[in-house]
C-alpha cells in the first residue's frame, strides 16, 4: 500500500500534534500537556492495476476536538466520526475517509528511542490485553467504514529537545515513515494500513508494506533552510564581507552543506532553478 499525503494535509497533522503536546487542555485550575490527539484523513483511493500499485491519497485532515485525550491514549467519539463522514459525504461527494491519524507524545528523546515510540502500539505493550493501535484500527475500519477496502493510519510521534536545531526529513523503517527536527521538537510520521479480505475480514496490512510519501515535506524544510535568515548550527568562515555573527552562513554555504546529504542534491538543484539563487 502506497500512502501519499498531499501538502494541504501536512500542517493540519503536525500542528494538531504540536498543540496537544505543548498546550494540551485545561479544566479549571488543572492543566495537562503532552496529550495525544486524533483525527481523520480525507481523500481518495487509486486502485491497483497492472503496472500500478494501490495508492491511498490523503488530501486533508480533520481533528477530533471531542475526543478524550490523555497522555498515553486517545478515544474518539464514534458519533462525531459518523457525523463528519455523513456531512462531508453529502456536500463533498468526491471525498471519503481514507484513514486516521493520532499522536504519540513523549517527555524525552531517550524515552522515544527506548520503546521505539514511533511504531504502532500492540497488545504486547499492554501485557497481552486486547488493546493498542493494531487492535483499534481494524475494529474502527469494520465498524465505521466497512465499504472501504483499505485505510491508511498515520502516527505523529513528538518529543522535546534540549537544544534547538534542525534535521532534514529522512525516510525510516524501510520507507514507512519520516523523522525530522524542527526547533526544539523532534517528530516522526509513521504509516500503517488496514484492509478487508473475504477470507480474513478486517486486519492489519504487513508492517513493511505501507510506504509513506509526503512529496512536499522535504522541499518545504529545504526551502526554509536555504532561504530563511535562521541561524544554522555551523560556523561561517570569517573573511572580508562575511557575517560576523557565529552560526550565520551565506546561501551559497548552505547549498554546499546541504548537498553533502545524498537525498537532498536533486531537490537543491530543483529549488535553485526555480529561484533567483542561481
Amino acid at each position: 500500500m502506497n500512502i501519499v499525503v498531499e501538502d494541504h494535509a501536512v500542517p493540519q497533522l503536525l500542528t494538531s500534534a504540536l498543540e496537544a503536546y505543548d498546550f494540551g487542555k485545561s479544566s479549571g485550575r488543572r492543566y495537562q500537556d503532552k496529550l495525544e490527539t486524533f483525527g481523520l484523513l480525507w481523500g481518495y483511493i487509486v486502485p491497483e492495476r497492472p503496472g500500478r500499485d494501490l495508492h491511498v491519497i490523503a488530501s486533508f485532515a480533520t481533528v477530533e476536538t471531542s475526543a478524550l485525550c490523555e497522555k498515553a491514549a486517545v478515544t474518539p467519539r464514534i458519533e462525531s466520526l459518523k457525523l463528519k463522514a455523513d456531512f462531508i459525504g453529502r456536500y463533498w461527494p468526491h471525498l471519503e475517509v481514507v484513514g486516521t491519524f493520532h499522536s504519540h507524545p513523549y517527555s524525552s528523546l531517550e524515552e522515544v528511542n527506548s520503546c521505539k515510540g514511533w511504531r504502532a502500539s500492540t497488545p504486547e505493550d499492554f501485557n497481552g490485553e486486547e488493546q493498542g493501535d493494531t487492535i483499534f484500527w481494524p475494529w474502527l475500519h469494520e465498524q465505521l467504514f466497512p465499504q472501504t477496502p483499505y485505510l491508511a493510519h498515520l502516527i505523529i510521534t513528538i518529543t522535546g529537545l534540549q537544544k534547538k536545531g534542525w534535521a532534514y526529513p529522512e525516510k525510516i523503517e524501510s520507507g514507512s515513515g519520516y523523522v525530522m527536527s524542527a526547533g526544539d521538537r523532534k517528530l516522526w510520521i509513521m504509516a500503517r494500513g488496514t484492509k478487508f479480505s473475504e477470507d480474513e475480514g478486517y486486519q492489519m496490512t504487513d508492517e513493511k508494506s505501507s510506504l509513506l510519501d509526503i512529496p512536499s515535506l522535504q522541499n518545504r524544510f529545504l526551502r526554509y533552510l536555504l532561504f530563511s535568515q535562521t541561524t544554522w548550527p555551523f560556523s561561517s568562515t570569517q573573511r572580508p564581507g562575511a557575517s560576523k555573527q557565529p552560526g550565520q552562513v551565506t546561501q551559497m554555504r548552505r547549498l554546499l552543506l546541504l548537498t553533502k546529504i545524498p537525498t537532498v542534491t536533486s531537490q537543491v538543484a530543483h529549488l535553485c532553478m526555480r529561484s533567483h539563487f542561481v
